[in-house]
């Protein structure tokens, strides 16, 4: 999809339009009302890790599988 601009404009006008929406959105969000608060997140967001594990016992498995691993490949080649 694009649009389409004659050679003698610069921008088409829904490009216009949306620079200045885009100009507008960065100036507000870039204003800082010297409320500082509002930068720190004191909320605790991590409720999703809750009920979860560490997979401490399937990376010594996989770790131990691949060293395993590469003992046979090693054998293999250099005992042919």
């Amino acid at each position: 999809m694009g649009i389409l601009v004659e050679k003698d404009e610069e921008q088409s006008k829904l490009q216009a339009r949306i620079a200045a929406d885009l100009r507008e959105r960065a100036s507000r969000t870039s204003r800082n009302d010297g409320d500082d608060d509002d930068d720190v997140d004191l909320e605790d967001d991590s409720a999703y890790v809750e009920g979860t594990h560490k997979s401490r016992g399937s990376a010594i498995f996989w770790i131990i599988l691949i060293v395993l691993a590469l003992i046979a490949l090693g054998i293999i080649f250099f005992l042919k």
